[in-house]
């Protein structure tokens, strides 16, 4: 087993799945779509190096449960509104 690899995979894994966690809840159908063409590329990846199939899905597991701790420290406390309810205060304001 590649830990060299699995550690380089579990970073922008653990970065794309957090982005469906924290995207508007208004574009999170269009945020899924990018996240799983995003992670099928680095899944394409395992099969033009070889045989690191396992190494990957090992990253994919330790993503899922990265962003499962983030959630539960922070993502339940602060949830993410819908960009109609941000404001933005100028300098006039």
């Amino acid at each position: 087993m590649d830990w060299t690899y699995v550690a380089l995979i579990v970073i922008p894994a653990t970065i794309l799945i957090m982005m469906i966690q924290r995207a508007d809840p208004k574009r999170r159908r269009l945020v899924i779509f990018f996240v799983v063409l995003g992670l099928l590329v680095i899944w394409h990846n395992t099969f033009i190096k070889g045989d690191l199939h396992e190494e990957t899905l090992v990253a994919y597991v330790l993503a899922l449960v990265l962003n499962f701790f983030f959630w539960i420290l922070i993502g339940r406390y602060n949830p993410v509104d819908s960009g109609d309810k941000i404001n933005v205060i100028g300098m006039d304001d």
